[in-house]
């Protein structure tokens, strides 16, 4: 993440490794959603006290899917999230939307509201979501606080990232990348990119959320 000749897109992510507050968790096969609950937990605890540039990158020994194809990964992703949220024992932040729909949606646990990456060992022509396995990325929001949408920051930190992925990736830029908090914009679905042909979350999310946990949509 940190060669400069083949920059990685995400600023954020790379800033973090430099900075020593990236934060790294290990999911063993069986159990996924329990083990995730008690990373999460752990995490979200102390994330505050890490600085503004922190994130967490959760590795998994094995995925779980029925078969080994985006879509059955990221059926998988989604029940995984469903599942964990409802080992969460603290309600959802109030101005965060539990309806996926809603613009100001984003993935909640332990009161801490964090925006979800997943890479994988699919991903070829998305080189950005590549890994040798199944990782999942959780950013908290406030991360992004200084880099609001429509200013001079944000919008500098947005084109900055956007013009690493057209190099990085050999995908197309994906239409699902958007602003947190605009109308047009559905959160979620930048959560689980395929690898170029931007189908697979088009539609609506798998599952849904409520603030004492969730369920399939």
């Amino acid at each position: 993440m940190l060669d400069p000749t083949d920059k990685f897109p995400c600023i954020f992510g790379v800033d973090a490794v430099a900075r020593k507050t990236l934060r790294y968790g290990f999911v063993r096969s069986g159990d996924h959603a329990d083990q995730l609950a008690d990373t999460l937990r752990s995490f979200t605890a102390v994330c505050e006290d890490l600085g503004k540039r922190t994130s967490l990158v959760v590795f998994f020994e094995s995925w779980e899917a029925e078969e080994r194809s985006h879509a059955g990964y990221y059926e998988e992703f989604w029940n995984l999230l469903r599942e964990t949220s409802e080992r969460d024992t603290l309600p959802w932040p109030e101005e965060h939307a539990v309806d996926t729909d809603d613009p100001r949606f984003e993935f909640c646990f332990n009161g801490v509201p964090m925006f979800v990456v997943a890479n994988t060992d699919l991903h070829t022509h998305r080189r950005s979501r590549a890994f040798d396995r199944v990782a999942i990325t959780f950013q908290p929001r406030f991360v992004f606080d200084d880099i609001k949408p429509n200013t001079k920051n944000g919008d500098n930190a947005r084109n900055i990232i956007r013009d690493r992925i057209r190099t990085y990736d050999s995908a197309p830029l994906t239409k699902m990348l958007g602003n947190y908090g605009d109308p047009a914009n559905k959160e979620w679905r930048q959560y689980y990119l395929d690898d170029g042909s931007d189908t697979i979350s088009a539609g609506r999310c798998p599952v849904s959320f409520n603030t004492g946990g969730s369920d399939l949509a």
